[in-house]
């Protein structure tokens, strides 16, 4: 009973660093219209004036330098294909702006995560995990509500499938976490689901249960 609860805390511990500071969130692997409004002097800038930003992955790599921004009435925009849109986590992003000889630059902070919503300090889907956790707590210290351990078994099998795809967060098949999490589930709801086999006791009193029925006939 100690070692579900163990893990439980331990998915808690790991949740603690999912705090979103991020200018924008979108999903990995999709297209990215990124929009930025430009301001001169306390106002918007003009169509004339002329923006480039340069975009860093979480590792320092460049996805994109001084590459040429779309005015669009008071915004600038640039185009991220999936193809650059591969990273999960936090993307800087730098920002310059000339207007009429004025120049000035502003930093901003991307987010791309598994299902395209800010990363959350416990995402819900622990909620979920944990909800699953507690169903086999119950399961397996009721016999009379073993269904409970089955049920919970299966929602966190469920979950792992899903943690690994499509994910969340900054979890899924492509970080290492999200594989760690993912096959952790899978392989605690499986187990849990099929725990009973794995029990000598459970099995001498089902066939004792068994030959004793046969007795009164």
């Amino acid at each position: 009973m100690k070692s579900p609860f163990s893990i439980l805390f331990l998915i808690l511990l790991i949740g603690i660093p999912f705090i979103s500071a991020a200018d924008f969130t979108f999903q990995v692997n999709e297209e990215v219209d990124l929009r930025i409004p430009c301001f001169n002097n306390g106002t918007y800038c003009s169509s004339a004036a002329v923006c480039n930003s340069t975009i860093l992955y979480p590792n320092g790599n460049i996805m994109i330098i001084d590459s040429d921004m779309t005015a669009n009435n008071s915004f600038f925009n640039v185009t991220l294909t999936k193809t650059e849109n591969h990273f999960l986590g936090e993307h800087s992003i730098i920002m310059v702006c000339c207007e009429a000889g004025d120049c000035g630059s502003n930093t901003y902070v991307m987010e791309i995560t598994a299902d395209g919503f800010a990363s959350k300090q416990i995402p819900f889907q622990f909620l979920v995990v944990i909800f699953g956790f507690l169903l086999i707590g119950i399961g397996l210290t009721q016999e009379r509500l073993r269904i409970f351990k089955h049920a919970g078994s299966m929602l966190v099998f469920i979950m792992g499938v899903l943690t690994l795809y499509p994910g969340y967060s900054f979890i899924n098949w492509t970080t290492l976490m999200g594989k760690t999490l993912g096959f952790l589930f899978i392989g605690l709801g499986f187990y849990f689901f099929i725990e009973d086999a794995f029990s000598r006791d459970k099995q001498v009193d089902h066939y004792d249960q068994a030959d004793d029925g046969r007795f009164h006939e």
